[in-house]
């Protein structure tokens, strides 16, 4: 059980837990998901009154520390967002080259076409349909589109059976809304989006990690885990899993199906980045349709602000669905929708992702010269590779150092369940943070030469 060391603190004594509970969470000492002692425990234990560790904890807890759950107890909480500050740039930093954020590449030819299709909804009459916010489900067009993108994408479903979101984030936290109850378990990789997180603290649900390997999460994993434990949804990401970058096969899709039906697992599958695959394997819906709720977006594959996605479920389950993205804003988008459809029917979506294709595919060539000689994950058309540091450097030492020389990269601890080992690996986004080539090319040949560097010892906090 941890209990904090007070006797060096000063001031008032529930200050003196909160920075206790900090200093633990930086230490590692608490991880994510560790249970705290109950308000009682520590009183006694502390020699303070419960008033005081009731108060820490709550305050604690609105700092996005802790997570107080009702007949569970106090946890520490999976994301902390002051952690960000770490690695993401903020918009004015002058001389940054960003690796962190995973975004497309922008040009002004995404300028332009946003332009027209503004200039053609205003003359052909669709801007009427932007003056409405109704059904929830989203207009009948824009879903019928979606249902043509679906199918292209090898989902065959109905205009009936999806949903429009905004986006792949919240075409998940949907469905995970309508599946799960507070204290529920559920696996995925064993690192994760941090998206995931944020929904399992926000929902009250545990999460599992899962084995990995470069073919993503592994079957016997899965199996093990619905045998000795009850998993209510596996959910995953088949194609360039954030943020190692695995791509399951067929085969394997095929099997995790099998062992999620065998066990009565529903499926939550994030392709938020399968559409930029060329000949793409087939998405776990076609393996088991059943149980299967499919999301995918436009945010990745064309730009980062047409945030309209599709949530495509099982029939039975579309009105619980659709009461959770009413509670989430009534419904979708309509302007983002509607663009969005109008460039499914024109082509404008075909020409802007192949487009996105080859910048990436170049991307991809540019890291694979300059960082050849060390270790990573990559693949042709992914946002974002996965380095494995020198043994010289652990990860969080290389973040620390590589953001004092203007260089931001994401470090692998948002990404990591509960008390896993956290790997020696750092995350780099491909993508448009940095918008020219060039200074892609800069920044990773600073990232290689700090690679080959040994920290200075000096500069290690203990």
């Amino acid at each position: 059980m941890w209990i904090p060391d007070l006797s060096n603190s000063v001031g008032p004594r529930y200050k003196a837990i909160i920075a206790a509970v900090e200093r633990a969470i930086s230490s590692r000492s608490l991880q994510p998901g560790d249970r705290l002692p109950t308000h009682r425990e520590l009183a006694e234990r502390l020699g303070v009154s419960v008033q005081t560790v009731a108060r820490a904890y709550a305050e604690a807890e609105r700092k996005g520390l802790l997570s107080g759950e009702v007949g569970r107890g106090t946890f520490v909480q999976y994301f902390r967002p002051e952690q960000r500050a770490r690695y993401f740039a903020d918009s004015q930093e002058p001389n940054v080259r960003d690796f962190s954020n995973i975004m497309p590449v922008l040009s002004e030819i995404h300028i332009e076409v946003l332009r027209e299709a503004m200039v053609a909804s205003a003359k052909d009459g669709a801007i009427q349909r932007m003056l409405e916010c109704r059904p929830t489900q989203g207009i009948v067009q824009h879903r019928e589109a979606g249902v043509g993108w679906l199918e292209r994408n090898g989902v065959q479903a109905s205009a009936d059976s999806v949903i429009v979101t905004n986006g792949v984030a919240h075409g998940i936290w949907t469905a995970m809304a309508s599946i799960t109850e507070p204290g529920d378990v559920v696996a995925t990789e064993a690192l994760v989006d941090t998206s995931i997180t944020i929904n399992a603290s926000i929902l009250k649900i545990r999460l599992r990690g899962l084995a990995i390997d470069q073919n993503g999460i592994i079957p016997e994993s899965f199996e093990e885990a619905c045998a000795h434990e009850n998993i209510k949804v596996l959910c995953i990401t088949p194609c360039y899993s954030a943020p190692t970058v695995s791509l399951m096969d067929e085969a394997r899709r095929e099997r995790i199906a099998e062992i999620a039906r065998r066990h009565d697992v529903a499926i939550i599958e994030d392709d938020v980045f399968g559409p930029l695959i060329p000949k793409r394997p087939k998405p776990m819906w076609c393996f088991a349709p059943e149980r299967t709720y499919y999301a995918t977006s436009f945010t990745k594959c064309v730009m980062p602000s047409l945030r309209t996605g599709f949530l495509a479920g099982p029939i039975p389950a579309i009105p619980r669905l659709i009461s959770r993205v009413r509670a989430t804003g009534w419904c979708a988008n309509i302007w983002t929708a509607d663009v969005a459809a109008r460039w499914l029917q024109d082509g404008t979506i075909d020409r802007l992702i192949e487009w996105q294709r080859q910048k990436l595919k170049t991307r991809y060539e540019i890291l694979n010269h300059i960082l050849g000689a060390f270790s990573y994950e990559a693949e042709p058309y992914a946002m974002h590779a996965w380095l494995t540091l020198p043994e010289h450097w652990r990860s969080s030492h290389f973040v620390d150092h590589a953001r004092s020389l203007g260089l931001l990269v994401s470090p692998p601890d948002p990404f990591i369940i509960g008390r896993a080992v956290e790997p020696h690996a750092v995350r780099l986004a491909l993508g448009d943070t940095n918008r020219n080539d060039q200074d892609f090319k800069e920044g990773l040949e600073r990232i290689a030469a700090l690679l080959q560097e040994h920290p200075d010892p000096m500069s290690i906090s203990y």
